[in-house]
Parts: structure tokens; sequence; C-alpha cells
């Protein structure tokens, strides 16, 4: 991602030099652009890889994970339930406002 961010504007100065060849409304300033055009393109791929870092295993436990434990809980307490059985386990409590 690193490498692809660097080269971003090289592969960007072609499209805004045809825009500054142009004329228009930009003219000569067209190809300024490829600065916060590439600046702005980076971060967004950059951020798209960091969702995807963080959402690549969601059982790892995490805030935003998936809360395996707390479902698995629920899950045998119905079971439970419908066997008829009186003594259930309690159903698991959130640790710091977050399901386990």
């Amino acid at each position: 991602m690193i490498i692809f961010c660097t080269l971003l504007p090289f592969g960007i100065v072609p499209v805004f030099a045809d825009m500054a060849k142009l004329g228009g409304v930009l003219g000569a300033v067209a190809i300024w652009l490829t600065i916060p055009f590439s600046a702005l393109l980076g971060w967004a791929y950059m951020s798209l890889d960091l969702v995807g870092e963080s959402s690549a295993n969601p059982f790892e436990g995490n805030a935003n994970d998936v809360p395996i434990s707390q479902i698995c809980r629920d899950i045998e307490i119905e079971l439970r339930r419908g066997l008829g059985e009186t003594n259930l386990p309690a159903p698991l409590a959130p640790v710091n406002d977050i399901a386990t």
C-alpha cells in the first residue's frame, strides 16, 4: 500500500497534464492539482487498508469483533430451556461495556 501511494502521483501527472494542455478554467494550474488529488486518493486507500486489517479476524475478542462467547452462551441457555432444564447458566455480562 505504501508503494502504491508513493507511486500514485506519477500515474496521475499525465492525466492532469492533458487537462493543462486543453486549457479551460484550470489551465496551467491543473498540473498542481496532482498533489491534493493524490493525497486525498492515497488517504482513502490507506483508510480502506486499515479497515480491512481490523476486520480480517472477527473472533479475536476486540471491541469491534463478533461476541462469539455471548452468542454461544445464549444458544446454550435456549437449548437447555428447550430440553426442560431448570438449572440454567447466567447470560454473560459485558466487560467494560463490550460484549465478549
